[in-house]
């Protein structure tokens, strides 16, 4: 299979005693989606999934295909890395079995690990399922950066392609036009927004885009008048994206998601403590807003805003 288009790392929103808000969940999995999102990137960083365990990640998988039942056509791609193997096979197969289309994984994490580690872990999680597998390069995280020579040993066992979010562009460029080269399906999804009109260009098709949760509106557009050759409006829109995401980039991409999404007039619970949203008296709240308005003012898109009341704004 080949992933196309817009997805989103999505986040799992939990309630103020930290549990799981099945409800809002949900409800942000059927917004992104009605959004013309095309598919959910399920317990990442962003989704929480290093804080969660293996239970509450499968009730999050179980979250989405009922959201994606409701959809035409959407794409379900969980994460399942770990920072043990066994863990990382369980989520694997227990995704397989609730009816996704694909699973991705960082590396194991914390610990330093050799390539050959690297390659053990994937080939466990390949042998376990048989629909494709992804690896998630996100050294920040992980600590571990692939290289060329694993990333070759693991398209050779059957690795379906490569998440990669800190675009070292010789890298990836040998990994897509290496692919292309060899007439393998091999596929090199980008794991952010920043880099998706220059990298379209290389052959890239799908981009696991953060601002997804907060203004999917402005990556939908964008990613529409990439593939229908308009570059001019997807020069624009481009823009306005590297802008608002910049600008959202003040602290951890998690918290900003949430504050993001009440700044628009959205209930989004809380992120799972160790992380804290700021008070709505914080006067960062205001100037997402302002900055979104624009944005959304600049593309002439419609700027949907929610029932919550947030004080200040």
């Amino acid at each position: 299979m080949t992933i196309q288009g817009s997805l989103v790392p999505n986040i799992t929103i939990f309630d103020a005693a930290g549990q799981i808000d099945a409800a809002k969940t949900r409800w942000h999995m059927d917004w992104i989606f009605g959004k013309g999102v095309d598919g959910l990137f399920l317990t990442g960083s962003y989704g929480a999934g290093p804080l969660m365990s293996t239970e509450e990640r499968i009730s999050v998988f179980k979250l989405a295909r009922q959201s994606a039942d409701g959809f035409k056509g959407k794409i379900l791609l969980p994460h399942v890395g770990c920072i043990d193997t066994r863990s990382a096979v369980e989520l694997a197969k227990a995704a397989e079995q609730i009816g996704v289309d694909a699973v991705g994984a960082v590396p194991p994490f914390y610990y330093k690990h050799t390539d050959e580690v690297i390659v053990e872990y994937y080939k466990a999680i390949i042998d376990a399922v048989k629909i494709p597998v992804y690896a998630y390069n996100n050294p920040e995280t992980s600590r571990y950066t692939f290289n060329l020579k694993t990333i070759r040993a693991l398209q050779a066992y059957g690795l379906a392609g490569m998440k990669d979010s800190p675009l070292a562009i010789g890298l990836i460029s040998q990994v897509a036009y290496g692919a292309q080269e060899a007439g393998s399906d091999f596929q090199l999804i980008i794991g952010t927004s920043t880099g998706w009109l220059p990298l379209v260009h290389m052959g890239v098709k799908a981009a696991i885009a953060g601002i997804n949760n907060w203004a999917p509106e402005i990556m939908t557009e964008l990613v529409r008048a990439t593939f229908a050759g308009e570059w001019d409006r997807a020069r624009k829109a481009y823009l306005v994206m590297m802008d608002l995401s910049s600008k959202l980039h003040f602290t951890d991409s998690t918290i900003a998601s949430h504050m993001a999404l009440y700044a628009r007039g959205f209930d989004a619970g809380f992120p799972r403590q160790p992380m804290i949203l700021p008070g709505f008296d914080n006067p960062k709240y205001r100037e997402i807003r302002t900055v979104l308005e624009k944005g959304f003012a600049e593309l002439n898109l419609p700027f949907e805003t929610g029932t919550f009341k947030t004080p200040g704004l």
